[in-house]
């Protein structure tokens, strides 16, 4: 599913429900090349081309759906998205040698953090986030998307893209939006 498509059966979700979808303007093109610089890679295009439609949405405006969980996540301005990059890439050194209680999905490569991972939806992040992988295990892809989970910390693997999480996060929310959105 593309962000646009998803948009739209978004705004049809929310206003079932009684409420109102609100994003942010587009991201600037000087936004989305100022990140890249910072990040020094390319942000995977779907993503990429989400942000050119909206720069994020307001705080507590569920937009994705972690599969199987009642947990909305709103999707993040791109300058918050690299603050909270930043902030893990920080924390990183004090969680050397962290193993997670479960063994990681194979996909997933290890450590606390990586250079190419990119958060882009968070709840009350940082407690919670979904984060674009752009540097993936052998057996992963780059694109692919993962969930960051504080307390006790974990990273494990939720889709194979971002077209993929849009077409999951829109069935899921449809199928319950009462666990998601607030009546306006």
């Amino acid at each position: 599913m593309d962000f646009v498509r998803f948009i739209e059966v978004m705004q049809g979700v929310y206003a079932d429900a009684g409420a109102t979808l609100e994003l942010n303007a587009p991201a600037t093109e000087q936004q989305i090349a100022a990140a890249e610089h910072e990040l020094g890679f390319a942000i995977d295009p779907a993503l990429k081309a989400a942000w050119r439609i909206a720069n994020g949405a307001p705080s507590w405006t569920p937009l994705f759906a972690r599969p199987d969980f009642y947990t909305g996540f709103d999707f993040l301005p791109i300058e918050e998205a690299l603050r909270q990059r930043r902030n893990m890439r920080e924390r990183a050194p004090r969680y050397a040698g962290y193993d997670e209680e479960q063994p990681r999905d194979a996909r997933l490569r290890e450590g606390w953090f990586q250079d190419g991972w990119l958060p882009f939806a968070g709840f009350s992040a940082p407690v919670m986030m979904l984060i674009s992988d752009a540097s993936p295990a052998a057996s992963g892809r780059s694109g692919q998307i993962i969930a960051f989970v504080h307390d006790p910390d974990q990273m494990t693997f939720v889709s194979q893209d971002f077209p993929n999480l849009l077409a999951v996060s829109a069935t899921q929310i449809a199928a319950e939006p009462q666990e998601y959105i607030e009546e306006d």
